[in-house]
């Protein structure tokens, strides 16, 4: 994913802020809402948690590392900064949280109903925020940004899938594996784009994404799910 932005960025010749915030979001980890599509899509539900808690922890040290190699050749990048940013925005609340539900049961009981509603919010503000104070611009040059982060994803779900298939991986896990590397975590993409890059329109293709990898995954797991058991019984068979 982050040579995809990169390749994207140089094929579509993006300014060099959408450019940026594009392979920003190819480098951000896969983000919890995949487990929930590839049990929809009926894939291969721990593989799909594996794949998430370790692309998460990787992305402490990758992240700040490829956005800053790829990256840094369309605009100034701060990778001790990005490091420090994605400790804190990833790694922190991870340990936080997994040392909350080992001595804090109670607590953990009682906030856990009204979590997701705050999450959704919070993410909803964080992806308005950002397209609302580039609403001019984005209306001048939205259809490449919207093109671009589309290629990104797409290129994720359909390579994902297909070399999966091509290393004999079985069905249920090469779907697995597509949603993985299609989904990336655009809220993480948000922060770290609005607290290290100077241009605000740099954040503009992680808040585009939240909404374009979410029409992609819902439609792949209509279908997948809807193919399920036929591919399953064929396997069986």
């Amino acid at each position: 994913m982050p040579l995809s932005g990169f390749f994207v960025s140089k094929m579509l010749k993006l300014p060099a802020h959408y450019a940026a915030g594009l392979i920003l979001l190819g480098c951000c980890p896969g983000g919890t809402t995949s487990n929930i599509v590839t049990y929809l899509a009926r894939g291969n539900v721990a593989l799909s948690v594996l794949m998430t808690a370790a692309s998460t922890f990787a992305a402490v040290i990758l992240t700040p590392f490829l956005t800053s190699k790829l990256a840094g050749q369309f605009v100034a990048v701060d990778p001790t900064g990005r490091f420090t940013s994605t400790v804190q925005v990833v790694l922190a609340p991870v340990i936080f949280g997994a040392i909350l539900n080992q001595f804090c049961n109670n607590l953990v009981e009682f906030v856990s109903p009204v979590m997701p509603f705050i999450v959704v919010v919070t993410a909803t503000i964080l992806c308005g925020s950002a397209i609302a104070q580039s609403a001019s611009v984005i209306l001048t040059s939205g259809l490449q940004v919207v093109f671009s982060v589309c290629l990104l994803h797409g290129s994720g779900f359909f390579f994902g899938y297909l070399f999966s298939r091509m290393m004999g991986i079985d069905v249920s896990s090469s779907r697995t594996i597509s949603i993985q590397v299609g989904m990336q975590n655009s809220v993480l993409g948000l922060v770290l784009a609005n607290q290290h890059f100077r241009n605000p329109l740099t954040a503009v293709p992680c808040a585009v994404a939240s909404f374009i990898h979410l029409v992609y995954c819902s439609l792949l797991a209509g279908i997948w799910r809807g193919m399920a058991p036929k591919i399953e019984m064929n396997e069986e068979e």
